[in-house]
């Protein structure tokens, strides 16, 4: 009965350490003129073969959201997501996706569709009936928060909810079902922009900023690898799916004075060395650590868009890494 009982903990203690969920993020395919947005489909295909072989399974997104509410048990699982809805994704990715069977979905820019670098409604039909998903990408693809201060927050709240409706209304005219799935344009929101999806009935959203998901992460704040130029290469997809999702205990920033300060408490790992903190207008920034609190800073700040990255080993000598967007 014992040895029952410790061979039951190991492979609890196996699945627990093992599990993980990440979600990749594409844009353009085989269009050199956009080497930061652009993805060889040579490099997507390797990526599907990849992930196969390190044992992980494909999940659609209603596989992530059954695993988000509850309807789905945690495994290795990654998501292929695709933002902008470019042609090329019809043209070049699509038969890709296909010939390995392996779901993906599409996050749609309204206002660009039909025009000549993107999507036609046919395309869309196409994919929609072969079983891809969509998901929508605004109307306006704006850097919403940046509206916040001039709109005022009930005017922009409106703003935004009125390109959500748009783009809405486009869907359900073209395609008579609903959305549920966001992805923010550049990767950028706020609090409001939150509640608006919520209100609307959504229930996934998605930033840019890479790190593997955990439930403890807002299902409206879902990180993302994103796979183009330099950073679809095997090593580098290898290295994203060893890493851990750290967790902090509060919102790990704050201002004082104008200037950005650091004071992260960890939450997972419980135990951890190495912590490393980076901005993205400073780099790779002194911290230092203390009863496990990561403190830095303070720091003068000019960009209004920022990131900040906070990464340590934990006693299972894996990466525990977590990215939180900055707005000044």
């Amino acid at each position: 009965m014992k040895k029952i009982t410790i061979l039951l903990m190991i492979f609890v203690y196996y699945i627990l350490s093992f599990s993980s969920i990440v979600v990749f993020v594409y844009h353009r395919f085989d269009d050199e003129r956009y080497p930061t947005t652009n993805t060889w489909t040579e490099e997507l295909e390797k990526h599907i073969k990849l992930v196969k072989e390190l044992g992980y399974k494909v999940w659609s997104l209603k596989d992530l959201e059954d695993y988000i509410y509850g309807n789905k048990e945690e495994e290795k699982a990654v998501v292929f997501t695709i933002d902008d809805g470019y042609r090329t994704v019809y043209t070049k990715a699509f038969p890709i996706f296909k010939k390995y069977n392996v779901p993906f979905s599409v996050f749609l820019y309204f206002k660009g569709i039909d025009s000549s670098e993107y999507l036609t409604w046919n395309m869309i039909r196409e994919m929609a009936d072969y079983g891809v998903e969509f998901g929508h990408h605004s109307f306006s693809h704006n850097k919403f928060p940046s509206l916040l201060k001039k709109l005022g927050k009930e005017e922009f709240v409106k703003y935004f909810e009125e390109d959500l409706k748009k783009g809405l209304e486009i869907w359900e005219d073209h395609m008579h079902s609903k959305m549920k799935y966001y992805a923010y344009p550049y990767g950028y929101y706020n609090k409001e922009m939150i509640e608006v999806l919520k209100k609307n009935g959504f229930k996934m959203a998605f930033i840019q900023l890479s790190g593997p998901y955990s439930k403890e992460i807002s299902p409206f704040e879902i990180p993302r690898e994103a796979l183009v130029e330099d950073w679809a290469n095997e090593s580098h997809v290898r290295y994203v799916l060893s890493r851990k999702a750290l967790i902090t205990e509060n919102t790990p920033f704050y201002w004082k004075d104008g200037k950005l300060c650091i004071k992260a408490k960890i939450k997972v790992p419980e135990t951890f060395a190495n912590p490393v903190v980076y901005i993205r207008e400073k780099g790779i920034v002194k911290s230092f650590e203390e009863n496990g609190v990561i403190y830095a800073g303070p720091f003068n700040i000019e960009n209004e868009y920022n990131s900040l990255m906070i990464s340590v080993r934990g006693e299972d000598k894996k990466e525990y890494v977590r990215y939180f967007l900055i707005i000044k």
